[in-house]
C-alpha cells in the first residue's frame, strides 16, 4: 500500500479543482481518455467507482488500467455475512446492522468494554448484553450522553461526557470499541491498546478529522498524511453513499457556483471553504439559494441575478471536465483508507497483545465505512 501511494503522491495532492487538466495527467498521457469519456460511463464511474469500469476498458492508457486494477484489488478484503437481529431501541436500520456486525465480531473475555466516541450509546449497552460484562461509554457531548443514559437505562452501563486524551483509564483486560470514531479519535483507541494489550473492535471514519495539518503514523511502516489529502479517503461512489449520480454532480455543481461567485466577489476558496453557513443538504438547492446562504454568512452583499447566471453557465461547462479528471484520483480513496487502517494494525502488532485482523464488517450499502480492525483478548495475560 504504501508502494502504491508513493508512486501517486502527486495525484493525492493536486485535486481536479479547475477545468484545466492537471500536471500529473497530462505527463502520463491520461488527459484525452479522460476528456473523452462520454456521459453515460461518466455516470456510471461515479456510481460503481471508476476502479471498477477502467480497469476494464481496453481503450484506456495502460497506465491508467494498472492504476484502476491496482486500486480495485485493495477492495478483495473478505467480508463477513451480513448479521441482523431484534431492533435496536432508537437506532435506524442501518445503524442497527452495523452494531449487529460488531456484536457477531466482538472478542470473547474481555473484563469490560470502553466505547470511545458512544453517542447514544446504541453499541455500548448491545456489547454489554452479548458479552455479559459492564461497559462504559465516553462521549464528549453532553447533552448527547444525557440521552444515552435515558434509553434503556442498564445498571451495568455507564456513561460519562469527556474529551478524550493519553490519560484515558484502560487495561489488558478492555475491550476498547469504536464505531465510526473519527481522526484523532480512532489513533488513540489504537495507541491505548498497544499499550495495554487490549482488545479492539475499530471501525474508523473521517480520518481528515485530526489537530493538526499532518497525521503522524502510528507506525514504522505508515507514511505522514495531510489533512487535505486524508479527506478523500473519506469519500464513497454515489452507490455507497446512497445517492444518485446526478443528485451528487448537481451538488458538486452548487458548490463550485458559489466558488465561482465568491471569486468574482474577491472571495478566493480552496474546494470545500465554499461550504461556510452552509451544511450538505442545502447544496440541492438553486445557486440562488445557496449564493443567500453562502454570501451571508460572510456579510456579503447578495450577487446579482446576472452574475448567477453567467456563474450557472460557466460552472456547467468547467464542471463537466472536472468530473473527468476527478476520477483518477478518486480510484485513490479507498487505497488511501486501506493506508491509514494498516498503519493502525501494524501498531497494534508492534505494541502488546495479539497480532490483529483487518476484514470488511458489513455492506457498503450499509456504510462505506465498512473497514473493521479486529483484535482478540489476550488469554495470556
Amino acid at each position: 500500500m504504501a508502494t502504491l501511494l508513493d508512486a501517486v503522491g502527486d495525484i493525492l495532492h493536486d485535486r481536479a479543482a479547475t477545468p484545466t487538466p492537471p500536471s500529473w495527467s497530462e505527463e502520463r498521457g491520461w488527459t484525452a481518455f479522460l476528456r473523452g469519456l462520454d456521459d453515460a460511463t461518466l455516470e456510471v464511474c461515479e456510481a460503481r467507482g471508476p476502479e471498477h469500469v477502467l480497469a476494464d476498458r481496453a481503450d484506456a492508457p495502460p497506465s491508467l488500467r494498472a492504476l484502476a486494477e491496482e486500486a480495485r484489488s485493495v477492495a478483495a478484503l473478505r467480508a463477513l455475512a451480513p448479521a441482523t437481529g431484534a431492533a435496536v431501541a432508537k437506532a435506524s436500520p442501518k445503524k442497527r446492522d452495523q452494531i449487529e456486525a460488531l456484536a457477531a465480531l466482538a472478542p470473547r473475555g474481555a473484563r469490560r468494554v470502553v466505547d470511545f466516541g458512544a453517542g447514544r450509546g446504541h453499541l455500548t449497552r448491545r456489547l454489554a448484553a452479548e458479552l455479559g460484562v459492564d461497559a462504559v461509554g465516553f462521549e464528549r457531548r453532553e447533552a448527547v450522553v444525557r440521552a444515552a443514559r435515558a434509553i434503556a437505562p442498564d445498571p451495568r452501563v455507564a456513561f460519562e461526557a469527556r474529551e478524550l486524551d493519553a490519560d484515558v483509564d484502560v487495561d489488558g483486560g478492555d475491550l476498547l470499541v469504536g464505531l465510526h470514531a473519527c481522526g484523532a479519535l480512532g489513533d488513540l483507541l489504537i495507541e491505548a491498546a498497544a499499550t495495554t494489550g487490549a482488545a479492539v473492535l475499530l471501525v474508523p471514519c473521517c480520518p481528515q478529522k485530526i489537530p493538526g495539518e499532518v497525521r503522524a503514523p502510528l507506525s514504522a511502516a505508515g507514511r505522514e498524511l495531510s489533512r487535505e489529502v486524508l479527506g478523500l479517503a473519506n469519500l464513497a461512489h454515489a452507490t455507497e453513499a446512497g445517492t444518485s449520480v446526478r443528485e451528487a454532480a448537481r451538488r458538486r455543481l452548487a458548490r463550485h457556483g458559489l466558488r465561482l461567485l465568491l471569486a468574482e466577489a474577491g472571495v478566493e476558496t480552496r474546494p470545500g471553504e465554499e461550504s461556510l453557513g452552509i451544511n450538505r443538504k442545502q447544496f440541492r438547492r438553486s445557486l440562488a439559494e445557496v449564493a443567500a446562504r453562502g454570501f451571508g454568512a460572510r456579510g456579503l452583499p447578495l450577487p446579482t441575478e446576472d452574475a448567477i447566471r453567467r456563474a450557472e453557465a460557466r460552472a456547467a461547462e468547467e464542471q463537466a471536465l472536472m468530473r473527468r479528471f476527478a476520477l483518477p484520483r478518486t480510484m485513490l480513496a479507498r487505497p488511501l483508507e486501506m493506508a491509514v487502517v494498516l498503519d493502525r494494525a501494524a501498531a497494534l502488532e508492534a505494541g502488546r497483545g495479539p497480532a490483529p485482523e483487518v476484514l470488511v464488517a458489513f455492506p457498503a450499502s450499509v456504510s462505506p465505512r465498512n473497514l473493521v480492525i479486529r483484535r482478540a483478548c489476550d488469554q495470556g495475560r
